[in-house]
């Protein structure tokens, strides 16, 4: 099946869903077309033949009810609303009920990210699914209620915090497709933008090989980068100095921190790693601590990562800081 479409009001079709998503749709608007030029018409052939002439009394009497035109009428109006519900009950219950043989990827929205975890545990910023195969998205939301909509997928589904919902599609066509989530960021409006590409399945199994060592072929700052990017922390934390939500990441690294309560600490490794585990523990004045723990999520060895990354942004870290980050 090709990426074809029927007009440019769709992006072009590129999953099994797409075609008869849009002819529901079709079918309702053309029907909607029809019954509403109806509609017109016979209200304007009315206006015309039945307007006062002269000549005409000034009082008629008011016809009788025509119960067989009121029925008539009554009886359209439930076949349209019959026709609208069954027209799209198809395409509601295959959406519903994804494949046994599905592909699952868990998706975890919160400020400023998103979390796609494969089979296996690697974790990725970026939506990546094989073509010729069912896939099964499951959705949550760490903070507040959001919705995915994948306009090429025919996709749309609602992202709850507390709770997993699911959607599944079965792309047909490569390419890169954008991903909404209809909401706004609380530091800029960006609907959180990311992307979803469908690889053939040999490529797509060839990708996830390769990505789900983030440590092969980079440094420790390199991935502790990637790390600050994939995990969220630049919605929260700027590299230029600015102030966010948190503390810059700008010259941190071997600087004197004050917390809440008037304590003072210096930001080394070993703070770093209880920030990032425990980051209610030490508070840094002149924020609040809104910071989510990233305990389960971040081992040791990453954890060293973004310690090399915050190193080399600061000029008390032995790489030195590195501009235009």
């Amino acid at each position: 099946m090709g990426s074809a479409n029927l007009s440019a009001w769709f992006p072009e079709w590129a999953s099994t869903f797409a075609p008869g998503v849009d002819m529901v749709f079709y079918d309702l608007y053309f029907v909607g077309l029809i019954v509403l030029i109806l509609t017109v018409g016979l209200a304007v052939t009315f206006m015309f033949a039945f307007r006062r002439r002269s000549g005409d009394p000034e009082q008629v009497p008011a016809g009788g009810l025509n119960k067989c035109l009121l029925g008539a009428w009554m009886l359209g109006t439930i076949a349209l609303g019959g026709f609208a519900f069954m027209a799209g009950l198809g395409e509601f219950v295959d959406s519903t009920v994804p494949p046994y043989d599905s592909y699952a990827i868990d998706i975890t929205t919160r400020e400023g990210a998103w979390d796609f975890a494969y089979p296996g545990g690697y974790v990725a910023d970026t939506l990546r699914v094989p073509t010729g195969k069912p896939v099964l998205l499951a959705l949550t939301s760490e903070d507040i209620s959001r919705q995915l909509a994948i306009p090429a997928m025919r996709v749309q589904q609602a992202v709850l915090p507390g709770r997993t919902t699911e959607t599944w599609f079965e792309p047909i066509t490569p390419g890169t497709f954008p991903i909404y989530s209809g909401t706004f960021s609380s530091v800029r409006y960006d609907s959180l933008p990311v992307a979803m590409i469908a690889l053939s399945e040999p490529d797509f199994a060839s990708w996830l090989a390769a990505a789900s060592d983030i440590f092969a072929g980079r440094t420790m700052a390199e991935v502790g980068e990637f790390l600050y990017v994939a995990q969220g922390c630049k919605a929260c934390h700027s590299l230029d100095g600015s102030k966010l939500v948190g503390p810059s990441f700008k010259n941190l690294y071997g600087h004197e921190a004050v917390s809440t309560d008037g304590r003072t600490r210096k930001v080394d490794a070993g703070y770093v790693k209880e920030s990032v585990l425990s980051p209610n523990a030490f508070v840094v004045e002149g924020f609040q601590g809104v910071m989510p723990t990233f305990d389960g999520k971040l081992d040791d060895r990453k954890i060293e990562a973004i310690v090399a990354y915050l190193e080399s942004l600061s000029d008390h870290g032995e790489a030195g800081p590195q501009e235009d980050k």
